[in-house]
């Protein structure tokens, strides 16, 4: 079953590289920051192994947006923005009615909630977001701020740790927020050594 289930998540990862290769290169990114940051807060193996999943695939919902508006090269409108926030309904859709992934299918469909209410889809505040969620969150926008995408350019490691701290307590968790700014601190130590 353990073969069975590798495979099939490797074919979704197969068909999201296909459909959108920024997303599929962002995932892979994901999982190395996500599981330091799920082992800081103590998360068990089951939620770690959660936690690895949703960052593969908290984007899958990508898969059911138009191309013109996935990859359009320029600012999005208010309604291609509204097609885009679809991504993570679409994606609890499909995750909750796969086994292998319905474990995390609510952390897919809250992965951009905010700390204060003011995210998507339902304008979840605090604690009542899924920690996994609150996680992926933190390192999802992380990675994007140092990504180029055909509509924005990137922006250094550094803006992108000022980014995170300045919005601990309104888009993150400020307690999460204040272990990943010391994991990413250990990590850059580490890779200046």
């Amino acid at each position: 079953a353990k073969s069975r289930e590798k495979h099939f998540l490797e074919a979704f990862r197969i068909i999201l590289a296909e459909r959108d290769p920024h997303t599929s290169d962002h995932a892979q990114r994901l999982q190395g920051l996500a599981l330091s940051l799920g082992k800081r807060v103590g998360l068990n193996e089951y939620q770690l192994g959660n936690l690895k999943l949703l960052a593969l695939l908290h984007d899958i919902g990508k898969i059911g947006i138009p191309d013109s508006i996935l990859f359009k090269t320029y600012i999005l409108t208010p309604s291609e923005w509204e097609k885009m926030r679809e991504h993570s309904r679409k994606g609890y859709r499909m995750a909750k009615n796969i086994p292998d992934f319905a474990p995390i299918a609510q952390e897919i469909l809250y992965h951009h909630e905010h700390w204060n209410g003011t995210g998507y889809p339902d304008g979840l505040k605090g604690e009542k977001i899924p920690l996994l969620s609150r996680i992926i969150s933190i390192i999802d926008a992380y990675d994007v701020m140092q990504s180029r995408r055909p509509y924005k350019g990137e922006i250094s490691k550094t803006e992108a740790i000022k980014e995170i701290k300045r919005c601990a307590g309104t888009q993150f968790d400020p307690q999460l927020v204040e272990i990943f700014l010391k994991i990413v601190k250990n990590n850059a130590s580490r890779e200046r050594k």
